[in-house]
């Protein structure tokens, strides 16, 4: 890891290589996680589930599977809250995105993780404005701080509210966009 970047993956057994994946810790970086609350000790990957957990994050899985993986996570985790302001955070998570000789389309914003602050949320923004050549996405249950910015989202900036956290009911009122997870193919239909 290089210590002046954040680590990025490329592509995933889901996504393509034209896609680039940013993670930070499950649970410990999800302050709006309800139904899915789950983080692994930073140390000895031991799954903590929330008081509320109804389905384990997947992510939690991974960092309590692969010390790599919770490494990689904290490390990010550490910088972005060390980062400074919303220009800097901006600034470094610009620099740090793989280009891969022009091959990266897409970023992927917390495959694990989440927005953990106004001015963190803010600073993904900035970097989407910055970098209008790349598609950035992901999903979400930060979504007070995505209202706060409805009117400010750039065209290349795409977000989804994942069901299931302390703020849902802004969902309905603001008619965003959502995701919920579902336990069997049926229900996945219907």
């Amino acid at each position: 890891m290089n210590k002046d970047t954040l680590v990025f993956g490329v592509g995933n057994a889901k996504l393509e290589k034209d896609t680039v994946t940013f993670s930070l810790p499950a649970g410990h970086a999800c302050p709006f996680a309800h139904q899915c609350r789950s983080s692994a000790d930073r140390e000895t990957g031991k799954i903590k589930d929330g008081p509320h957990t109804q389905f384990r994050c997947y992510a939690a899985n991974s960092e309590s599977l692969f010390r790599n993986v919770r490494v990689g996570r904290w490390n990010n985790f550490d910088r972005i809250r060390a980062g400074g302001t919303t220009e800097q955070i901006a600034a470094l998570i610009t620099a740090s995105i793989p280009r891969r000789r022009g091959k990266t389309k897409l970023v992927r914003f917390h495959q694990s993780g989440d927005f953990f602050n106004q001015a963190y949320f803010d600073a993904w923004l900035l970097a989407a404005r910055q970098n209008p050549d790349l598609i950035f996405y992901g999903y979400t249950k930060a979504l007070q701080f995505w209202v706060n910015r409805l009117a400010e989202i750039p065209a290349n900036f795409k977000v989804v509210a994942s069901r299931g956290g302390l703020q849902d009911a802004l969902i309905e009122k603001h008619n965003l966009r959502s995701v919920k997870v579902v336990f069997s193919k049926y229900a996945a239909r219907k």
